[in-house]
């Protein structure tokens, strides 16, 4: 098993609904600032080195571009043995529609496989806000464990590994934080790199899987793929304690003193693209004072509201059944119906970030359209130890995926 147990932090930081994230701010940027970057194609441009690889992107695409393209590339340092990895800055389209530059992250197996390799599609969990806190800037091992669940193994099978930072996340520009649909265009828009990446040789048939903020991209990867990439074959969907239902989240946020600076991050990554909707009629006074909290640092916000009632940063107004905000939770809810692919689910029945009851909820509602669902509950975990589970199930469950074989359907026993 992958070692991706997280030491906890205190209290005063971030709670549980950090979605562990948290957990890797002490891993240090990425060590590969002072290498030579390496040509893989004379079509294919190198980017700066440092952080002047995220900062230094144009403002506007060339209105010629196309979602998938790369603008430029960044070799890793940290890849694991037998693989290389790259930070990639490509087009995606934006949360208001318009085609921006994105960042994330490629790993290619070295050993040259029999034909087109299989393509996994990782979405990561809550990192944060800030630009530095985007996973492609940090290193892939920290003192905690590996950054990215199951990539050793996924590799080793010879399979290429794909992310994306989504949008504002590392490069410039507002960070769409929790905009499901809009993270998933980014998320498919970097497997389109993958088919496109020199040497990478992807197939179209791909699975993804994503934890927590990646598990909800990863249910809205299912729902929009044959529309927004048709090109691309989803087989499986792997979620991680998903962070799926946002008014669900929000009911529950409001329960706790523990979820303030996550209840005030979401509604400000869910403004992103939507100028219509005024932030001051969702998050009270004392809430819109702590928003410079999210460009102080990954956590910053975290720890300035850990403690307090998430209702003492809250406009409950606003919340009400038919108000605009209410709409656009609903509206970012609405990621059903799915492909008719198999989904495997990983749930710990102490997690107090996602509850079992709305990852359970998620399930059931899949399962009303037919389509096997594996959904797998662990007794005495939580949001964070559940996740060297799913590293250690999921690349056996892919293998199944890309081979054709019977999924387990658990939804006679979920009614």
């Amino acid at each position: 098993m992958i070692n991706f147990l997280r030491k906890k932090l205190p209290a005063s930081a971030w709670p549980g609904k950090t979605f562990a994230a948290s957990l890797l701010l002490a891993s240090s940027l990425v060590g590969f600032n002072g290498a030579a970057a390496q040509s893989l194609d004379p079509n294919l441009k190198d980017g700066p080195q440092g952080s002047t690889f995220w900062d230094d992107v144009p403002p506007e695409v060339p209105a010629d571009a196309k979602r998938g393209d790369i603008y430029w590339v960044q070799q890793r340092q940290d890849a694991p043995e037998g693989s290389r990895g790259w930070n990639i800055i490509y087009v995606t389209e934006g949360a208001d529609g318009a085609l921006i530059y994105v960042s994330g992250e490629i790993y290619v197996p070295n050993q040259a496989g029999s034909g087109p390799r299989p393509l996994v599609l990782w979405n990561h969990e809550t990192a944060g806000t800030q630009d530095s806190c985007a996973p492609s800037r940090r290193n892939l091992v920290s003192a905690y464990g590996p950054r990215i669940p199951a990539l050793k193994d996924l590799l080793a099978r010879g399979y290429v590994v794909v992310g994306s930072d989504y949008q504002g996340l590392g490069t410039p520009g507002a960070t769409a934080y929790l905009n499901g649909s809009a993270q998933a265009h980014a998320s498919l828009d970097a497997a389109r790199v993958a088919l496109k990446f020199p040497g990478a040789n992807a197939d179209k048939r791909f699975t993804t899987y994503g934890w927590s903020q990646g598990g909800q991209t990863s249910l809205w990867v299912a729902h929009i793929q044959e529309d927004y990439a048709p090109e691309l074959e989803l087989l499986g969907v792997g979620a991680i304690a998903p962070a799926s239902r946002h008014w669900d989240l929000t009911e529950y946020d409001l329960t706790t003193t523990t979820t303030g600076g996550y209840y005030i991050s979401r509604m400000a990554g869910l403004n992103v693209g939507h100028p219509e909707l005024k932030l001051r009629d969702v998050v009270s006074v004392d809430g819109l004072e702590m928003l410079e909290k999210m460009s102080a640092g990954c956590w910053d916000i975290a720890a300035a509201t850990g403690g307090h009632p998430t209702t003492l940063f809250a406009n409950q107004e606003g919340l009400a059944p038919g108000k605009p905000w209410r709409v656009r939770l609903e509206e970012n809810d609405k990621f059903l119906p799915v492909k008719n692919v198999p989904f495997v689910f990983f749930q710990g029945d102490k997690d107090d970030a996602v509850p079992e009851s709305l990852t359970l909820k998620v399930a059931q509602d899949i399962c009303a359209q037919s389509t096997a669902v594996d959904y797998r509950k662990s007794a005495g975990l939580d949001h964070e130890n559940i996740v060297p589970v799913a590293a250690a199930a999921l690349p056996a469950w892919f293998g199944e995926r890309f081979e054709g074989k019977k999924p387990v359907d658990s939804c006679p026993a979920l009614k």
